[in-house]
């Protein structure tokens, strides 16, 4: 009887532990719920993404502004009888000095 009460108690032990710590346990389904909600943020996050990108591809398609637009921001492009100025950020080290430090 003592032989049988001990090993239903380890059975039941080995259960709870398999259940709670197991590949399909209770901690490992706790995680994939957070990994399912991660993917579903950059899901929705894409979908924004595409559906700007629709817009600004059929913009491209039909609009000669957002072409000269596209032109002047990503290429640098400029009509012959404009001048473009470009102002570079200095570095802020550079400024500073080689040996002075910037106080936080």
């Amino acid at each position: 009887m003592k032989a049988w009460v001990l090993g239903t108690a380890i059975a039941l032990i080995a259960l709870t532990v398999g259940s709670v710590f197991g590949d399909r346990g209770i901690l490992n389904l706790v995680g994939k719920r957070r990994q399912v909600e991660e993917l579903r943020a950059q899901l929705e996050a894409l979908r924004a993404e595409n559906v700007q990108l629709s817009s600004e591809i059929a913009a491209l398609r039909t609009s000669p502004r957002a072409i000269e637009r596209l032109a002047r921001e990503e290429l640098g492009l400029a009509r012959p009888d404009e001048t473009v100025f470009l102002i570079r950020e200095e570095d802020r080290s550079r400024r500073l000095g080689a040996g002075a430090r910037e106080n936080p």
